[in-house]
């Protein structure tokens, strides 16, 4: 079956569903547009009235009695951090993170993000949740909401989410550079961002600009030991470590809107992005012992990328409701080089290369079909369906043999998935939401004598949503669903640096999991607001380190992992303790993981699972001034990665810190300057590897530990509007 071919037969089981709900359209009502004029309660107002868009939430709140999970910022709300872009003022929102958006997604699904733009989820998956922010000037926006996610009828949302509601003026625009320097690195002088957006009659655009460049560079100590050097090990190898990284992704987006009088809503997102990075790694090592060595190696990695992504959506009242059509097409061309050069002195240089290229696609269609049932009940009906490829050719050679050991793979998967989901609102405090629906797949490699796995997946879910008092707000859900696979896990691999090799496997599948989560909000924008979330997570088929019956390893399915923890975020606003301007935001998460060691039997965290993570902003907005100062710190430790033949375990050597100073009106520009890693903190690794046949069974053959420091960064960035 060709690509092309399941294209036609996707997008006409998809029409053909719709169909006589499309047939009905002649009959329908128009969609409400953003009202005119509206009552709006600032942040805090918890006992005004609030009047939002049929599109966005269906309910009103008003009195303290009412089902207020809604609170409205308006823009002098941000007055005093002088935004640029909707994106600067959500940053701003307190107790708010943005998630979601941008690729990685199984299709396009339920909702997985915490935003909307004017009531309406962005029907791109190649642009993330800021890329979609900062192209609206914050001087169009007219108000932002948050929403409780279960009481909208945009299934999948839960939790807070954030609508932003903005007009679009006849032109306007804005832009940010920064130049960055940093010890032992070339100036980085060519990164910025440039958006013009306007409006015309019926149609809008937003073009963006994006050069994309990031450099750094690192300096390191490594040694080799025969073990850990906690435990008696003599080091045989001391190596100095050189480290250099350079990236330009320079991209442009264009994205066009019409939405005329008649209820009717359509998007088109373009986006072109090319991608070119390089890493350096160069060793000086010298002999400690006489099993050590001497000499000099090097190893380069690149990648040269093309990525390409056009979607869209269509909606137009039909019947009692609203249908919509959404569309995808991405393209991805990768190359991958890796070169790596071992000189020992008195030897002759050993020489290796590993080449590949990849081709990535995905096709979407989507339609969706949303009504409602009496006042209480929000309905939507959805069918969708995905194709994703790899093409995937790999080249070997080293100066050790003759000629090159080739492998190519091709692998796909079609896709078919159905749900119907219905938001309830129970009663002027309580919201229920829920999700059923099944996917069918079929995912294999292609080639002779090679067929597809077929599979049929159940999921969906139920969220709920209690106000406890104008302040304090419950949630609730449970989640039956599939994991994205990722289709590198099909392709062989060699690491020529760490000298590891990875085997493709034909037979992997998604992994499948149960998720359970409650929460507790608090909503304060005045003082304090917080959100506390334990989680847990049931996974069938997890993806994990398997033995093959050749001996070799990689990616393969185990039986079943369970994660879990809590994580929590709070902002607490200073002004009514007699210190305007000083607020403190905090973000945290505490985790751990299980999972049944395939070689041990024993169990084990998840590889390179973050067990504990925190971050901690203060900013202070100096009364009467355009200075505000800034200070980050931040922190987190990872859980082990384990391979048949090896351990590794990465950390930060201390917490990273950053200080910085926002000019917020020098000619109408914004200047910020900022001091990134103040205490010259570094990454450390440790690597116990194992050579004998019992594996991980058995003793220690090397240790290795290297602790790598980048040095201190100076960054200054303006931006400003047009």
């Amino acid at each position: 079956m060709t690509g092309s071919f399941r294209m036609r037969l996707g997008a006409a089981l998809l029409l053909c569903g719709f169909l006589p709900v499309f047939a009905a359209a002649q009959d329908s009502l128009p969609q409400n547009g953003l009202p005119t004029s509206e009552p709006i309660v600032t942040a805090g107002d918890g006992d005004a009235d609030i009047t939002t868009p049929d599109s966005v939430a269906r309910t009103t709140a008003a009195g303290d009695d009412a089902n207020a999970t809604q609170t409205v910022y308006r823009p002098d709300f941000f007055e005093r951090f002088q935004p640029n872009t909707a994106s600067d003022m959500v940053a701003q929102i307190p107790g708010f993170s943005l998630r979601g958006g941008g690729g990685g997604a199984r299709g396009f699904g339920e909702a997985n993000s915490n935003f909307l733009i004017n009531g309406r989820r962005p029907s791109t998956k190649g642009q993330d949740a800021g890329d979609l922010l900062e192209r609206i000037p914050a001087s169009s926006v007219l108000r932002i909401e948050v929403l409780d996610g279960a009481s909208l009828d945009l299934p999948g949302l839960s939790g807070q989410v954030v609508n932003v509601v903005a007009r679009t003026v006849d032109l306007s625009g804005s832009w940010n550079y920064a130049a960055r320097f940093e010890e032992g690195t070339a100036p980085q002088l060519l990164d910025g961002r440039v958006n013009l957006s306007g409006e015309t009659g019926d149609l809008g655009f937003s073009l963006t600009l994006n050069s994309g460049q990031f450099t750094r560079t690192e300096d390191g100590f490594e040694i080799f030991a025969s073990d850990r050097t906690d435990r008696g090990g003599v080091v045989f190898e001391d190596r100095r470590e050189f480290i250099h990284s350079d990236l330009q992704r320079p991209s442009v987006s264009l994205n066009l809107s019409w939405s005329p009088d008649n209820g009717h809503v359509a998007n088109v997102n373009t986006r072109l992005q090319t991608q070119n990075s390089n890493a350096n790694v160069r060793e000086i090592f010298t002999a400690a012992t006489s099993d050590g060595e001497t000499g000099t190696s090097e190893g380069n990695n690149g990648e040269d990328e093309v990525e390409y992504e056009i979607s869209g959506d269509y909606a137009l009242p039909a019947g009692p409701g609203t249908l919509k059509f959404i569309g995808l097409w991405r393209d991805e061309d990768s190359d991958f080089t890796t070169v790596f050069t071992d000189a020992v002195d008195g030897a002759n240089p050993v020489q290796l290369v590993f080449l590949r290229a990849e081709d990535e696609q995905e096709r979407i269609a989507r339609a969706e079909y949303s009504f409602g049932i009496g006042e209480a009940h929000d309905v939507q009906a959805s069918l969708e369906y995905a194709f994703n490829s790899l093409d995937s050719r790999t080249s070997f050679s080293s100066t050790q043999f003759e000629g090159e050991v080739l492998d190519a793979v091709r692998v796909e998967e079609d896709r078919f998935e159905g749900r119907i989901s219905d938001s309830w609102t129970v009663s002027d405090r309580m919201t229920l939401q829920g999700s059923i629906g099944a996917e069918y797949s079929e995912l294999g490699v292609v080639g002779p004598g090679e067929d597809p796995r077929s599979f049929f997946r159940p999921k969906g879910f139920l969220a709920a949503s209690y106000q406890i008092n104008p302040l304090y707000t419950a949630r609730a859900r449970i989640e039956r669903g599939v994991g994205q696979l990722n289709f590198g896990t099909f392709v062989s691999r060699r690491g020529l640096i760490d000298n590891t090799e990875t085997s493709g496997n034909e037979e992997i599948v998604p992994d499948q999991f149960w998720n359970v989560s409650a929460e507790l909000e608090r909503s304060d924008p005045k003082l304090f607001s917080a959100r506390i979330e334990p989680f847990y997570r049931r996974i069938s088929d997890p993806i994990d380190q398997i033995l093959f019956n050749d001996g070799s390893q990689g990616p393969g399915n185990l039986q079943s992992a369970k994660r879990y923890g809590v994580e929590a975020e709070a902002t607490l606003l200073m002004d009514s303790l007699g210190v305007p301007g000083l607020r403190f935001d905090i973000e945290g998460l505490v985790a751990d993981s299980s999972i049944d060691d395939p070689l041990t039997n024993r169990s084990r965290a998840l590889n390179n699972q973050t067990l504990w993570e925190y971050e901690i902003e203060a900013r202070y907005d100096i009364p009467n001034t355009i200075v505000a100062l800034t200070a980050e710190i931040e922190d987190g430790h990872f859980a082990p990665e384990f391979r048949f033949d090896e351990i590794r375990r990465t950390a930060f050597e201390a917490p990273e810190v950053e200080l910085g100073i926002i000019l917020k009106d020098i000619a109408g520009m914004q200047l910020g300057i900022r001091v990134q890693n103040v205490t010259d903190s570094g990454i450390s690794r440790e690597r116990e590897r194992f050579f004998t046949d019992q594996l991980r069974l058995g003793p220690i053959g090397q240790f290795e530990r290297f602790e790598r420091f980048r040095g201190r960064r100076l960054s200054i960035e303006l931006s400003g509007t047009f």
